[in-house]
């Protein structure tokens, strides 16, 4: 397999097979292909799915691993996970290069994600080294206490066991194969199996070889990591048999709603049910309060229309809904975004499939009576959303529509996600309307509030009904850049996530993947490491209900990303 560990070798290139405990697999099932959406052209390399074989192969040397390295220290997990983020930066060029031939995403974009994902690895490492994320907890016992004694009990998190991750569409590096999924899986400790993307296959693939090197370096057992290719007629199968599999005990998804709800149930419905954390589909309202429309109408038009057409509106945290108060001010506001987003060129789309998911849910929204078209073309549209074939570059621009208030609270389509380069702009009668509508809106990841010092009243009864309904609530800002650090929040109420009591970013995205254990009356050598009074672990411990030890200050890790 190519790797980057001698500094002679060739350029690392996709085998077109299955990574399972370390070792490229012989084909088995029926082979796929993908195509560049920049040109249209079909990519010559073939990938085999994995069989359902492998599959199990795969699950059960992960189960064998996860005890087989339970003994393994947090330093030795930090250590893997260094390892990682190095001979991913090692196999930087190739891996971008592959990622924008599959997806047609910029260079400079890939690059970013890259970047990103290394840091995430990284501050990872620095998390698990630290320790506080075990949640640690002792309450001394009292033998004298009356009229009962009390019992010694320590408790802290313990990891689950093998996790399966589904590689992201629209994030080959971030949310895929060593993404925020895998990497907080592994840092938390427990063995990954990656249900490789379709539309990324070859760039998955190599992030892969760089994770199984890195595994191996650090003397880790073979089947802590395996990547599973899944694509033709077996790319839902590969998934369903995942979550089936008895050997895996939780799964993290990021994708459509249909997806994430579907294999949400298999979880739900094993014998023994096992936690899906599944990131799923986002409209990321945004409200422009009359006091920033009036002081910054072209400002706010610009960064809007960046953030809407930016990487074709592929983006879990794109703004969907725009709602302003009708008047004088928001026409040269709703103005110039047009003229912005009419200026964007056309920008590639990840596949043909998603275009036309994209056209025809665009034109459910434009079908819709009381909604106008402000740009876009609604014939071409539609003529394109009836076939859109694999061998045409599937390019579109930006499209802007517009409704009022009373229309967004009787038509429950135009509260679902467009995945694509479009928005909706939605006119109220007035400030009381935008909070009828804050009220009623999808859970989302976000909610964009737009402000001068004027709006305050407005913005604070807005923000108290946002925290109902988003993860994170932006002030005079945009909604896409995810900065992954400690006070992140990426998750938000259904359908957003299945899962709002949880981050799929940030430090707090590792605890996902424990569980609470306690310890009554437990003689040292049988409690963990990290309970015993000789070896504690991490800075953060409560004891008798109190927090002792030095605290460790929060600093900010990590760096912005396009999510």
């Amino acid at each position: 397999m190519p790797t980057t560990s001698e500094p002679n070798n060739p350029r690392p290139g996709p085998l077109g097979v299955s990574i399972i405990s370390g070792e490229p697999v012989e084909p088995e099932a029926d082979p796929f292909g993908v195509v560049c959406p920049s040109s249209g052209d079909p990519i010559p390399d073939r990938f085999h799915s994995a069989s359902a074989g492998q599959v199990n192969d795969a699950a059960n040397s992960a189960w064998r691993a996860f005890h087989q390295a339970r003994d393994r220290t947090e330093d030795d997990r930090a250590t893997m996970l260094e390892l990682i983020a190095r001979r991913i930066s090692g196999m930087g060029e190739a891996i971008t290069d592959r990622a924008h031939l599959e997806t047609g995403l910029p260079e400079n974009r890939l690059e970013a994600e890259l970047n990103r994902t290394t840091s995430t690895l990284e501050l990872f490492a620095k998390v698990v080294r630290e320790g506080s994320w075990k949640r640690i907890a002792i309450d001394p016992p009292e033998p004298k206490r009356r009229p009962s004694p009390r019992p010694g009990i320590r408790r802290a998190l313990v990891p689950l066991g093998p996790v399966a991750v589904f590689g992201s569409s629209n994030f080959p590096l971030a949310y895929s194969t060593a993404g925020t999924d895998a990497a907080s899986a592994l840092a938390a400790g427990c063995p990954v199996i990656i249900k490789g993307h379709p539309l990324h296959p070859g760039t998955g693939e190599l992030v892969a070889q760089a994770v199984s090197g890195a595994v191996r370096d650090a003397g880790f057992p073979p089947g802590w990591f395996s990547f599973l290719h899944a694509g033709g007629g077996r790319e839902h199968a590969v998934g369903v048999e995942l979550i089936r599999h008895p050997c895996v005990r939780a799964a993290g998804f990021t994708g459509s709603f249909e997806g994430g709800t579907a294999l949400a149930r298999l979880a739900a419905d094993r014998p023994d049910p096992i936690p899906l954390f599944a990131e799923m589909g986002s409209v990321n309202p945004v409200f422009l309060l009359p006091g920033s429309v009036e002081t910054e109408p072209r400002g706010i038009a610009q960064h809007l229309a960046r953030s809407i057409s930016i990487f074709a509106g592929q983006q879990c945290t794109k703004p969907g809904l725009i709602f302003l108060v009708q008047g004088p001010t928001c026409e040269g506001c709703v103005e110039r975004l047009v003229q912005e987003l009419d200026a964007t060129p056309p920008t590639p789309m990840l596949s043909a499939g998603i275009r036309q998911r994209y056209l025809r849910s665009l034109l459910r929204v434009i079908d819709t009576p009381g909604v106008r078209v402000l740009l876009g073309d609604p014939a071409s549209i539609r003529k394109t959303s009836q076939r859109v074939p694999d061998n045409q570059p599937t390019h579109e621009k930006p499209v802007l529509l517009r409704t009022t208030e009373a229309v967004f609270v009787e038509q429950q389509v135009l509260h679902e996600e467009i995945f694509g380069p479009a928005a909706v702009i939605v006119e109220c009668k007035d400030p009381e309307g935008m909070l009828r509508c804050a009220g009623i809106i999808q859970g989302s990841l976000t909610g964009s509030l737009f402000l001068a010092n004027t709006d305050l009243d407005l913005a604070q009864a807005l923000s108290g009904v946002l925290t109902m309904r988003v993860g994170r609530i932006i002030c005079n800002g945009v909604p896409t850049g995810v900065e992954v650090g400690y006070g992140t929040v990426h998750g938000g109420p259904f359908p957003a996530t299945n899962r709002p009591d949880t981050t799929a970013v940030g430090p707090f995205a590792l605890e996902r993947w424990c569980r609470p254990v306690a310890f009554q009356n437990t003689p040292p050598a049988l409690l963990p490491p990290e309970l015993r009074d000789e070896n504690p672990t991490g800075r953060y411990r409560i004891v008798h209900g109190k927090l002792t030890r030095e605290a460790v200050s929060h600093r900010r890790h990590g760096s912005a990303g396009p999510g």
